[in-house]
């Protein structure tokens, strides 16, 4: 069973990746944390995309609600840093993913 140290909010937790932090990670945390324990769960591939899907849909809402009423620009920026975290998982995070 995995345990609590791979809860590192957003980026990689082993390799030489394990220091690079994504754009904005501080502001993402909550969700990366949340992405982190699914991947601790594990299970099959697909728990693996729904995981991974989840962490997209709950980066939008939370950007969508922190930025209302504000600079749709910023909406737009932290939507498509959602977008390139969720692409980041779907392409790096396999090996981190505790699969049963």
């Amino acid at each position: 069973m995995a345990t609590d140290n791979k809860i590192n909010g957003c980026g990689a937790c082993s390799g030489w990746l394990r220091w690079v932090r994504p754009p904005h990670h501080e502001f993402f945390q909550k969700e990366c944390a949340l992405h982190d324990e699914l991947y601790n769960m594990g299970g099959s591939e697909s728990d693996r995309k729904k995981a991974d899907f989840a962490l997209f849909q709950d980066m939008v809402a939370h950007s969508l609600e922190y930025f209302k009423g504000r600079k749709a620009g910023s909406q737009v920026w932290f939507v498509t840093l959602a977008y390139l975290y969720y692409k980041a998982v779907r392409l790096f995070g396999k090996s981190q993913f505790n699969y049963k």
